[in-house]
C-alpha cells in the first residue's frame, strides 16, 4: 500500500533514509523530507518500507527528489511501485512533465528510472522547451549538481 505521509510524521522515515544515502545525499534528503510538498510511503504491514519525495517545480512540471527503500525490501519491485505511483500522481494533478536525477554512477536507479520511460537530457534540451531562466530556476529547484543525471519523462 503507498499512503500520503503528512509533515509531523515524516521524522519516522528518517530510518530509510539512512539506510539508503550517506553523506551530502544523506543530509539533502533529510532536509527536502522535511519541507518537500508530497511525501509517499510504501507501508507493509504498518511498516513504512519505502518512499518517494515529490514536488511541483510548474503547473505542469514535476520533480522526484528521492526513492529510497529499506535494505530488507531491496529488489522487491518496491522502488518501481513507488516511481508509478508518483507518474500516476503527477498525471491526475495535470503535470506533463516529470524531472528526476541521479548520481551519474548509480545504474540501478538510472535502470528504474529508464524502466519507466524517463530518458537522460541536460540544461540544453531543457533551456530548448523553457527558455534558459525558466530552466535555470527549475534546476535550482531541482538542485541538480555535478556528477549528476537529469532525467526527464513526458506524459501523455
Amino acid at each position: 500500500m503507498i499512503v500520503d505521509v503528512a509533515i509531523q510524521d515524516r521524522a519516522s522515515l528518517d530510518k530509510i533514509l539512512e539506510e539508503g544515502f550517506e553523506g551530502w545525499y544523506l543530509r539533502h534528503s533529510k532536509g527536502i523530507l522535511r519541507d518537500v510538498e508530497a511525501v509517499r510511503a510504501a507501508v507493509a504491514s504498518g511498516t513504512p518500507i519505502g518512499l518517494v519525495m515529490l514536488k511541483r517545480l510548474e503547473a505542469d512540471v514535476g520533480y522526484v527528489y528521492y526513492i529510497a527503500v529499506t535494505r530488507d525490501h531491496r529488489r522487491m519491485g518496491i522502488g518501481r511501485l513507488l516511481l508509478e505511483d508518483s507518474v500516476q500522481r503527477f498525471k491526475t494533478a495535470g503535470v506533463r512533465e516529470v524531472f528526476a536525477g541521479v548520481e551519474t554512477d548509480n545504474r540501478p536507479s538510472e535502470a528504474l528510472f529508464e524502466s519507466e520511460g524517463f530518458a537522460r537530457t541536460n540544461f540544453g534540451e531543457v533551456s530548448k522547451k523553457y527558455g534558459r531562466l525558466r530552466t535555470f530556476n527549475m534546476y535550482r529547484m531541482m538542485v541538480v549538481v555535478p556528477g549528476e543525471v537529469l532525467l526527464r519523462k513526458e506524459i501523455a
